[in-house]
């Protein structure tokens, strides 16, 4: 996982700044700042988005710059676009002005954290599903179709490449190599030095049985999960990254079944 930019309280725009931002089918929605303080762990803005989507910039004073967009479509059940945000205002985003928060604003809050393409991307789907419901739910469903696809393509190419790993080949392997410059990078060595000799382990055995290369491996992330326990370093990335390598290994040792349990073993 890369590491998020630690910004200041003037990083974000003034509570009060109106925005709008390019949508996807090149029109603008537009949001508004809130406040801005330290919130969940860093400085944060609170952004609230509306339901105004136009092709140029509104005036100020346009009524629905003060309105909450609320999420209806697909499985949302109401809930409001507000949001806090810790990351930066991208540069496609334009600052149109400043209106007066209203008490309304300034009570409001929120316990759910994003980021700031939440508002075009929103308020373009709201806008479809209230206006061209057939047409969205067309396009989504041939886009998954498609997905759907290159999934297949992708898992076939891996199994192909799976079956041609020995245990050989991978002895010299580096893993990982996407964790330096991340917050795993601290565990990075010890992790790959695991990994390799798991490797080792599994070629020293003279008779290679099913129950041995379990006892192996289920070592391996028993070790991992004490690592975790300490100092948690496992996000998402690294831990598909971790079953991935994991899997790759139990292939290579001849018994790819094996990566089915994984995930019973595992903490992370």
């Amino acid at each position: 996982m890369a590491k998020r930019e630690r910004l200041t309280e003037k990083d974000f725009p003034e509570p009060g700044s109106v925005f709008v931002a390019p949508t996807a089918d090149g029109r603008l929605a537009a949001g508004r700042v809130l406040r801005r303080r330290f919130e969940g762990g860093g400085f944060a803005a609170l952004v609230v988005g509306s339901s105004w989507i136009g092709n140029v910039p509104p005036v100020l004073d346009h009524a629905e710059l003060r309105s909450t967009l609320v999420l209806t479509h697909h499985s949302w059940k109401g809930q409001r676009n507000l949001f806090w945000t810790h990351l930066r205002m991208p540069a496609e985003f334009q600052i149109i002005g400043q209106i007066s928060l209203s008490d309304a604003d300034l009570a409001v809050s929120s316990e759910t954290f994003g980021g700031w393409q939440s508002v075009p991307l929103q308020t373009l789907l709201q806008w479809r599903w209230d206006h061209d419901r057939e047409s969205l739910l067309r396009e989504e469903a041939e886009q998954s179709a498609a997905k759907a696809e290159r999934q297949r393509q992708v898992a076939q190419l891996r199994d192909e490449y799976r079956r041609t790993l020995t245990l050989d080949s991978l002895a010299d392997r580096g893993w990982l190599e996407t964790w330096r410059e991340t917050s795993a990078e601290c565990r990075h060595a010890e992790v790959q030095q695991l990994l390799q000799q798991l490797v080792q382990q599994l070629q020293a055995q003279t008779q290679r049985t099913k129950p041995r290369v379990r006892k192996l491996l289920k070592q391996t992330v028993e070790a991992l999960n004490r690592m975790e326990s300490h100092q948690p370093f496992i996000a998402t990335v690294e831990r598909e990254e971790l079953c991935e390598a994991l899997e790759q290994i139990a292939c290579a040792a001849g018994f790819p079944a094996l990566a089915d349990e994984i995930d019973g073993w595992r903490h992370w």
